[in-house]
């Protein structure tokens, strides 16, 4: 067996339903302890996004915001989504949607518990799971989850899951402009470095620029290509919603393939529960974990959004293929000769998209979809640094400042190079290194939350009861809430602690 088919086997492996079913079981759990807050409180966390500032320690809620959203708006939207219309069909886009509103629930409770448990360290604050891991799990276990955890976060995040977005932008640009893959991989890392290496600060500041562009630009795309098909449209919704219930007289059978993969691909896109995003949550400066925690929910939002999209734009344009659960049998096949080539190697990639954007505009909307997922593939590669950066100062805490930024040096100069050799890996084996690393960190990471859901409900009754008694700004006083080893809370909030106010 070869090391392609070990990565392939091991990744179907972790990936399978246990881990399925503990993530969206554990969302189902948390959306109740929160009283689905995370679906119920849009207004206020709109509210908490546009406000707030930053200080010399801490970034705004709209900085940290912007970079977790950077985590989240990633290749996965684009090419992942068509993997899962690949194996699950098209009703895969419905729980891809169901399940980002209910695993919403533990993002809340990853980005507050980034913020529970965050320290100053180096002039600013840095926070993640494994502080969380280290501070709230037993005494012993919390210690040995958080060292490992921190261990993938700094050579598997920045190093390994890079992969696809490397090579699909690389990939993206060589079929719309004919530019070799080594190019634009050279290109790009160069890019990567001159933002990574200037830090959180520089790369908050890049994201809140080009976070809500892509975005926007996007959807504006989206819109074009369903005015475009707009005779389409009711049976493209008849596809997804047939597929997703079994009922599609071409998809029927599939709906267990659109709810794991529906499922799979919302959680791998969102990131919900690897315990990515704590760290750009924990650089906030806020008067109350819940804050950042509702924040950084309604950023799933955002990434649910691009992933409706993607899947929609493929669908309404019959950009799409769909696989048996044999594996082999093709149950649909485009009506595109450029997409029909796919079935040779059965595998499901960034053209689908471009193909339907071309559909609509023939041409230039291939270029703009290159154009958007290199967007938001650097974005994201920016934020894997980051995630990198803050598990090594996690590890290397106890260690000197000069000797902590030496080596935090050496990962800004790595990674960029990495980055360029995964443009020139095959796709798919790049696609299952990534996710073989994020299913490792999702079972550390859900684990710690199964224990830490009494502190999580803790710090959101608190807020909420706060704001019920005309508190405008809630702080956390966790003496009184009841939550151990965040001492640092006394020191932000210690005039309003002494005043009771």
């Amino acid at each position: 067996m070869g090391f392609s088919d070990f990565i392939f086997n091991l990744d179907n492996l972790l990936w399978a339903t246990p881990l399925i079913a503990l993530t969206f079981g554990l969302a189902v759990v948390y959306c109740i302890a929160i009283k689905f807050g995370n679906i119920t409180k849009a207004k206020l966390q709109w509210k908490l996004l546009t406000k707030g500032e930053g200080s010399e320690t801490g970034l705004s809620a709209f900085q940290t915001f912007s970079t977790v959203a950077a985590y989240r708006v990633a290749i996965g939207n684009v090419g992942g989504v068509m993997v899962a219309i690949m194996y699950g069909g098209p009703g895969a886009i419905f729980w891809m949607i169901i399940t980002a509103l209910v695993t919403s629930a533990i993002a809340y409770a990853e980005n507050s518990l980034g913020q529970i448990y965050k320290v100053k360290m180096d002039g600013q604050y840095r926070g993640g799971p494994y502080f969380y891991m280290e501070k709230g799990l037993p005494k012993g276990l919390g210690k040995i989850m958080a060292v490992i955890f921190a261990l993938f976060c700094t050579i598997g995040v920045p190093f390994l899951v890079t992969g696809p977005s490397a090579n699909n932008i690389a990939q993206a640009f060589e079929l719309s402009l004919g530019v070799p893959k080594w190019i634009v991989g050279a290109v790009i890392a160069v890019l990567l470095f001159l933002v990574i290496s200037g830090g959180v600060r520089r790369i908050a500041d890049f994201s809140t620029i080009i976070v809500p562009f892509m975005t926007i630009g996007y959807l504006i795309i989206t819109i074009v290509v369903l005015v475009t098909h707009a005779s389409n449209i009711p049976n493209a919704l008849g596809q997804i919603f047939g597929s997703a219930f079994n009922t599609h007289a071409v998809f029927g059978g599939a709906m267990g393939g659109a709810f794991s993969y529906g499922v799979k691909r919302a959680v791998n896109s969102s990131g919900s529960g690897f315990g990515e995003t704590p760290p750009a949550a924990a650089a906030a400066e806020t008067e109350h974990p819940a804050t950042q925690g509702l924040v950084n929910a309604f950023s799933v939002y955002i990434d649910v959004a691009v992933c409706a999209c993607s899947g929609i734009m493929a669908v309404v344009s019959g950009c799409f293929n769909v696989l048996a659960q044999d594996g082999a049998t093709w149950i649909y096949t485009s009506a595109d000769p450029v997409v029909q080539g796919l079935q040779e190697s059965q595998t499901a990639n960034v053209i689908w998209v471009q193909q339907a954007a071309n559909s609509a505009i023939p041409k230039v909307g291939g270029i703009f979809i290159a154009i958007a997922i290199t967007l938001f593939a650097y974005s994201t590669c920016i934020a894997y640094y980051y995630e990198g950066e803050s598990g090594l100062a996690y590890l290397m805490r106890n260690a000197s400042h000069k000797t902590r930024m030496i080596i935090i040096w050496g990962i800004r100069i790595v990674m960029p190079i990495f980055f360029f050799i995964w443009t020139l890996v095959t796709a798919g084996t790049a696609w299952a290194i990534s996710e073989v690393m994020f299913a490792l960190m999702a079972w550390f990471n859900l684990i710690s939350l199964i224990f830490l859901l009494p502190n999580v409900k803790k710090v959101y009754d608190d807020y909420m009861n706060q704001l019920k008694a005309g508190v405008e700004k809630p702080y956390f006083d966790p003496d009184k809430v009841g939550v151990k080893n965040v001492d640092i809370w006394k020191e932000i909030n210690a005039e309003r602690i002494k005043a009771g106010k």
